[in-house]
């Protein structure tokens, strides 16, 4: 078996030996030159363009970096002001409903139908006017749905605006609609 090489990193020892000679030789560079400007006019030339060169990098990099990305405008929301938005008021409503709310019920209903309709809809490629007409026709629902508990969460009346509310109350008259819509809800699960 062959030797696995780890990768180094920042922190190595042979990073870091080789950060400090480079530092070393930079200082005895500099140092060299510092001795020779006390001789030479042009040395001395060179040390203050190069130095104001480095200083002009620097702070140029400085100012590039905090201009590059600058902090935004707004500051950080304050802690109770996040609003969670559609899946934050659905829960909300689910909660409600499973506290007996009727409202809500007919609210969570209402949402998972729809979602529910939309999914068969896409499933079996027809327009939304035509999935309402199969919402409609009880013939036409049983042959697209198969599954009588659906059939019934899903038909609607045309023209019959208490339509909405009917599987629910249906649902709290048969016991339980926390209990009814959990089953409907695992039957959407499995239906293909």
């Amino acid at each position: 078996m062959g030797h696995l090489r780890v990768p180094e990193s920042a922190d190595s020892p042979q990073s870091t030996r080789s950060e400090t000679i480079a530092l070393v030789v930079l200082a005895v560079t500099i140092g060299v030159l510092l001795y020779f400007a006390g001789f030479s006019g042009s040395t001395q030339w060179i040390l203050g363009v190069s130095s104001l060169t480095v200083f002009a990098l620097f702070a140029g990099i400085l100012i590039l970096r905090r201009t590059a990305e600058p902090a935004p405008l707004v500051g950080p929301a304050a802690p109770g002001a996040i609003h969670g938005g559609e899946f934050e008021s659905l829960a909300a409503a689910v909660k409600r409903a499973s506290r007996g709310l009727v409202y809500s019920q007919v609210q969570v209903a209402s949402r998972a139908r729809a979602a529910f309709v939309e999914r068969v809809r896409l499933g079996i490629a027809l327009s939304p006017e035509a999935m309402r007409d199969v919402q409609g026709d009880p013939v036409q629902i049983r042959r697209v749905i198969h599954d009588e508990v659906l059939e019934d969460f899903v038909k609607i009346r045309i023209g019959d605006l208490d339509e909405r509310y009917r599987w629910v109350i249906e649902a709290r008259e048969r016991g339980s609609f926390v209990r009814e819509f959990r089953e409907v809800l695992a039957r959407m699960e499995a239906w293909r």
